[in-house]
């Protein structure tokens, strides 16, 4: 009888682990089940991501192409604005060069120097009740046509 009770208790131990080994894939099953459903869930986000993706990578096409636009227009503005001020610098010397020779002609001379500048002038007398002020002196017309002359004959 002892290895008809060992045979009989391999038989329950083997029995035993059948059960906790059908009640495992039980498990198994169910977890396999919601990972099958978890992947639709999952494909469903791969799918939105590469639509995405996509999208950013048009949009970032579409910016380099706006931005080599914008810098060629910048370049080209650049440049205009670069030929504009030399020609500016050489209006101004011009100017300058135009002051000086009316001025040396005139004889009230050229620019003023820095010692001029420097030196203190004398108060004047108050001459509001002088009965020989000389009259404000009024802009010429003709001086300032001629000075426009002048200075398109240099340009």
């Amino acid at each position: 009888m002892s290895s008809f009770l060992v045979g009989l208790l391999i038989e329950l131990v083997v029995g035993g682990l059948l059960v906790a080994t059908i009640a495992y894939c039980f498990l198994l099953d169910r977890r396999l089940r919601a990972l099958r459903d978890g992947e639709g869930d999952l494909k469903q986000v791969v799918v939105a991501l590469d639509r995405a993706t996509t999208r950013a990578q048009g949009a970032i096409t579409d910016l380099r192409v706006s931005c080599d636009g914008l810098t060629r227009d910048m370049q080209r503005d650049l440049k205009k604005a670069r030929g504009l001020a030399d020609e500016l610098a050489l209006m101004v010397e011009a100017g300058d060069h135009i002051a000086d020779r009316l001025g040396a002609l005139s004889g009230t001379g050229g620019p003023k120097t820095a010692e001029a500048n420097d030196t203190p002038k004398a108060k004047s007398p108050d001459v509001s009740n002088d009965t020989y002020a000389e009259p404000p002196v009024q802009d010429d017309p003709l001086a300032e046509t001629g000075l426009a002359a002048a200075l398109r004959q240099v340009r």
